[in-house]
């Protein structure tokens, strides 16, 4: 009998054992494999030494960013997973140490303009033509077309503008028939003004954004919250004082989404 409870007590002492160190190797296994690995993803973060921050519209260094182990139920919608796709981008917003990075914080898209650009504004009057599917984000080429302009009677003369279109190689200035001869070349067609323009806004009328719905854009195009009345777009400040010269003299722009 004695010998019964002996070996019982025996068994009962390895079941114990063995249930502690499978307790012990499950919970060692959760958090050095499971919770690491399984639950959880490498997302991009910023580093700020002396616990500051990095100001609006700086550019990332390499030294800015590092790459950890976040819990998935703890990661944002557009999270950056790669240091090389934010290396050299600009900031949205200020970002404190230990920040994860997402796509609305970073301008992926090269929005913001550097210190050569500016986003310029196209008045809906100086339109010729434009897409309706047009949204932020798209690249553009634009073309100059002859408008009802005031130059033909020398109304309204500006010289920047004429400087302007002496750089360009055209002449809108003269008879009509030497006007229509010299804008040939940048008609519709023919020769592109400025290629691979970025729009960073697309406006309505009353300046409310054009998205694909209400949610925000989705790039189906079929649909939109508006209609395109006034584009902004990024342009290198030479170029949008030449565009600004050649609107002056009644020109008229034409659009064209190509990406």
């Amino acid at each position: 009998m004695s010998s019964q409870r002996g070996h019982l007590l025996k068994r009962n002492y390895i079941f114990a054992f063995l249930i502690l160190t499978t307790g012990f190797g499950g919970l060692l296994g959760y958090d050095l494999y499971f919770k690491p690995y399984v639950l959880s993803q490498t997302v991009v973060k910023i580093k700020v030494d002396g616990g500051g921050f990095l100001p609006k519209n700086y550019e990332l260094k390499p030294r800015d960013l590092y790459l950890d182990s976040v819990q998935t139920k703890d990661i944002p919608a557009g999270v950056i997973r790669s240091l090389d796709q934010v290396e050299q981008k600009i900031t949205n917003v200020n970002l404190t140490d230990g920040s994860i990075l997402t796509e609305s914080l970073i301008d992926m898209s090269n929005l913001e303009p550097q210190q050569d650009e500016g986003i310029f504004p196209i008045p809906k009057e100086a339109i010729y033509a434009i897409n309706g599917s047009l949204r932020s984000r798209d690249k553009v080429d634009i073309y100059l077309v002859e408008g009802d302009s005031p130059v033909k009677d020398r109304t309204g003369y500006s010289p920047a503008a004429e400087a302007a279109e002496a750089s360009a190689g055209m002449k809108v200035s003269g008879p009509a028939s030497a006007v229509d001869e010299e804008i040939q070349p940048a008609l519709p067609g023919r020769k592109v003004f400025l290629s691979g323009v970025t729009v960073n806004y697309v406006r309505t009328e009353d300046n409310n954004d054009v998205l694909d719905s209400e949610n925000g854009n989705n790039n189906n195009r079929f649909t939109s919250t508006g209609k395109v009345a006034t584009p902004e777009l990024k342009l290198k400040k030479s170029d949008g004082e030449l565009l600004g010269a050649f609107l002056e003299q009644g020109k008229k722009l034409w659009i064209v989404r190509v990406e």
